[in-house]
């Protein structure tokens, strides 16, 4: 089932949610959307797991702000669509990009709801002690 959540104000996010159980929520890669799941949704509610994609701001149905492209503020999104779901004890699953938004999920918010983080194909970026990217080492 597909729905928007609110994530920022003037901005939704599109939010695909198959299946039930343990919950999994997916995200994307630059320059890809949620479909790029397509095939671990539809194998993974058959083993008691529920899926939730997300498109993030800019991609796919989501709203395309001029801005709010940070870390931050992805890692942000993330929250708000985990909170509005209700989700608790989830398993955070970041490809490239994404797998940089969960972790970055992870320090800003403290693993808010969060039991596992398995990033795949993702580099954490380098950030300097005011929040900045850091763009030497």
């Amino acid at each position: 089932m597909g729905y928007y959540v609110q994530a920022d104000r003037g901005v939704k996010l599109y939010v695909e949610d198959v299946g039930t159980g343990v919950p999994v929520v997916f995200i994307h890669g630059w320059p890809v959307n949620h479909r790029m799941f397509e095939y671990q949704v539809s194998q993974l509610p058959k083993y008691g797991y529920r899926c939730i994609q997300i498109d993030l701001r800019g991609f796919g149905r989501s709203d395309r702000p001029w801005t709010g492209y940070s870390y931050n503020r992805l890692a942000d999104d993330i929250r708000s669509v985990i909170d509005a779901l209700q989700l608790d004890r989830v398993r955070l699953a970041g490809f490239s990009v994404g797998g940089a938004v969960a972790i970055r999920y992870m320090s800003r918010h403290a693993g808010h709801k969060v039991a596992q983080r398995c990033c795949c194909s993702a580099r954490q970026a380098r950030y300097s002690r005011d929040g900045r990217i850091s763009r030497t080492g």
